[in-house]
Order: C-alpha cells, then structure tokens, then sequence
C-alpha cells in the first residue's frame, strides 16, 4: 500500500498580501496581446502584455500601453522584504526616462493594486527595435505546507497549512491524472487535519488545491 502528498495550489484573490512562493518564469511567446497564450495572467485583475513595441499594459482593461499602463499595477525597485516602505508608482514614471532594457537583472515588486498582492518580478529579457516580447520571473503564491502522512486505526491522515477564510479542496488520485475531490473546507486558520479510510490493496496520491476567493 503505497501513499503520497502532492501539492497543487490555484492564485489566491484578496487572500495574501505578499507572494513569495517559488519563481515563475513567464516569456510572451510573440508580440500579439490579443491571444491569451501572449498574456502573463497572473489574476483575473492583471493580465500583463506587450505589443511589438512600447511598454506593458494590461490586457483586461486596455488594448494598448498609455502612460498610466498597467491599469490596476504600481512599481517599485527593491525586494518583498521591504514592499511595505518602497515607493510605488506607475510603469512609465518608475522608468524615468529609461529604455525598459535597463530593468534586465534589477530587482522589483509590484502591487496588484484591486487584489492588493505584492509580488517579486526581475527581468531577464525586454527586445527593442519593434521586435516585441519580454520575459521575467515573478513570484508566486505561498504553498501550503503538508505534514508527512500517516495512518492510525484504518485511517490515512495528514494536515496542511491554511490561511483563516480561504477555501481548500482535498482530492485523491489512483493515477495522477485523474482526480476525485474528497473535501472543501473553510480555514479557521493555522493547520487543518484531514483524515480518510485506507484501502489495503490500492495505491493513493492526495493533493491540496488552495482555491480564489470569491
């Protein structure tokens, strides 16, 4: 009888202030911000995107970049250890004049200003010359945490860490493709045990999807 934990989780909305679970590496496939797989949508609020030239916008309230671009994001050079004293302003105003080549390697947080989410972006690739396309890693939302599984008296369990009023579902696969939702709970906070009766002649993956908020 064979048992694992996996971890699964959805960007949480309104849920989190800061994200500084593992780096996500996002590169725009090409320069057409009307196609979906050209758009980083980080949250249903900002789905950041560029055409073959000028800087980013956002995709779910503008068709182009302007000066204020990205609706409903604010910027600012430094690191999620400190988002809370930096100095956030628009795309444009933090470049200064600058050609955006020079935010490559520099370290900076945005904020997600209606989901209010601060997260962790650096550059690594901005194309010039009406070329289009950029790449960047940004954060992600912190994980939950699951504790090492056990089983007592014909009961598999394990518990995981939950944020108080976010929703999360426990499913269980035989195969890792497909999955069964066993229990959605409402997290008073701190850790959540989850427990379920074993069958003896099968193997089972579990895993725990952290859900949006409404």
């Amino acid at each position: 009888m064979l048992f694992a934990l996996l971890l699964a989780a959805a960007p949480p909305i309104h849920a989190t202030t800061t994200w500084n679970g593992p780096l996500l590496a996002y590169s725009q496939p090409a320069p057409d911000p009307t196609q979906a797989t050209n758009q980083d949508r980080i949250t249903p609020e900002v789905w950041l995107t560029r055409a073959a030239s000028k800087g980013l916008f956002n995709a779910v309230f503008e068709t182009n970049a302007t000066a204020l671009s990205p609706t409903n994001t604010e910027w600012a050079f430094g690191t999620l250890t400190n988002y809370a004293s930096l100095r956030y302003t628009n795309w444009l105003a933090m470049l200064n004049g600058a050609s955006p080549v020079t935010l490559i390697g520099q370290q900076m947080v945005v904020h997600l200003i209606s989901d209010d989410i601060y997260l962790s972006v650096e550059f690594t690739l901005w194309s010039s010359g009406g070329s289009g396309g950029f790449a960047y890693q940004r954060s992600t939302p912190t994980p939950a945490i699951l504790s090492e599984a056990g089983i007592n008296n014909g009961q598999f369990l394990f518990s995981y860490t939950a944020d108080a009023g976010v929703s999360y579902i426990v499913q269980s696969s035989t195969n890792l493709a497909d999955w069964v939702s066993l229990a959605t709970n409402a997290a008073p906070g701190g850790p959540v045990l989850f427990t379920n009766s074993t069958d003896p002649a099968g193997t089972g993956f579990y895993r725990v999807i952290r859900l949006p908020d409404p």
